[in-house]
């Protein structure tokens, strides 16, 4: 649909059917991307489907290194398993305040939901041997002390062992758009978000873990609309 809104705005703004954006998502916990396809049902409100993919640290953690190895590239100690979430859910946005003109600001509020699925990756560690100095990879056993920690193993070690733990997620924040063309997107974005679990997700050893994740969260989002 090809149209245009009479807003109280010096200007009269365009209506478009789709817009997507991508951007990156800083969070209390961590850091990852984000992105949405949406689907304009009016001049002030949207539904779009989202996906988020980032990473999730325990608020114990602490990265340490090996300090008599000269090649130590650090751990953290205690860590189990590495966790990564993947949100998929369905986002509703609204329009509070309107660009006056171009290049001026609007102001949005929005929430969203669906399905958190989070992925426990073993953490494969770096060990040299006392004595024979061998170098040898092993899934991290705190209760071990056969070797010395030269650091954690490359990513794709665990990989093919990662459980899927299913859960569910919300998301309420406001976003600010500032992009001086009425097709593009660059908004700023801050609020917050819980993800929940049937069941404690293990990333540290000997110390509590967590069922319910809360954080706050800031995004840098850009895309663009069309018809």
């Amino acid at each position: 649909m090809l149209g245009q809104l009479t807003t109280d705005a010096d200007f009269k703004r365009q209506v478009y059917d789709r817009d997507y954006t991508v951007g990156v998502l800083l969070h209390t916990r961590g850091f990852g991307v984000t992105a949405r396809y949406g689907l304009l049902t009016s001049g002030f409100t949207k539904s779009a489907i989202e996906l988020d993919i980032v990473n999730m640290r325990h608020p114990k953690e602490n990265r340490t290194f090996t300090d008599f190895l000269a090649n130590s590239n650090g751990f953290v100690f205690g860590r189990l398993n590495s966790f990564y979430v993947v949100r998929t859910g369905i986002y509703r946005e609204r329009i509070l305040y309107d660009k006056t003109d171009q290049g001026t600001l609007s102001i949005s509020w929005h929430y969203s939901g669906g399905i958190s699925w989070g992925l426990i990756k073993p953490v494969y560690l770096e060990i040299e041997d006392f004595d024979s100095r061998v170098v040898r990879i092993e899934r991290y056993d705190p209760t071990r002390t056969d070797g010395f920690i030269r650091g954690q193993a490359r990513f794709a070690r665990g990989l093919s062992e990662t459980r899927i733990q299913p859960g569910v997620y919300i998301k309420s924040g406001f976003s600010v758009d500032n992009h001086e063309e009425d097709n593009r997107i660059r908004s700023l974005e801050v609020g917050v978000i819980i993800d929940g679990y049937h069941t404690e997700i293990p990333i540290m050893h000997d110390t509590s873990n967590n069922q319910f994740f809360f954080q706050l969260y800031l995004s840098l989002n850009f895309g663009k609309k069309w018809n």
